[in-house]
């Protein structure tokens, strides 16, 4: 019988060990995703200014493309 507890102590010492760890991991994991939701903002961010750039240029393509189609019709 004393056995049986011993073992349940040793049993339940590994378990908290294990859900500490578990905790640790967690939050890790949480620091990460705020770390990459700044990062995915950040991109976002460029690839708009990018957009915004470039945009007169597309504009500028379109309007020879059509000027080209309206010619070969």
């Amino acid at each position: 019988m004393i056995e049986l507890f011993k073992d349940l102590k040793n049993i339940i010492g590994e378990l908290s060990e294990e859900v500490n760890t578990m905790k640790v991991n967690v939050e890790r994991v949480q620091e990460e995703g705020i770390k990459a939701e700044k990062v995915g903002k950040d991109i976002q961010k460029k690839v708009d200014e990018f957009q915004i750039s470039i945009q007169p240029r597309v504009e500028k393509i379109n309007e020879l493309v059509n000027q080209k189609n309206k010619r070969v019709e």
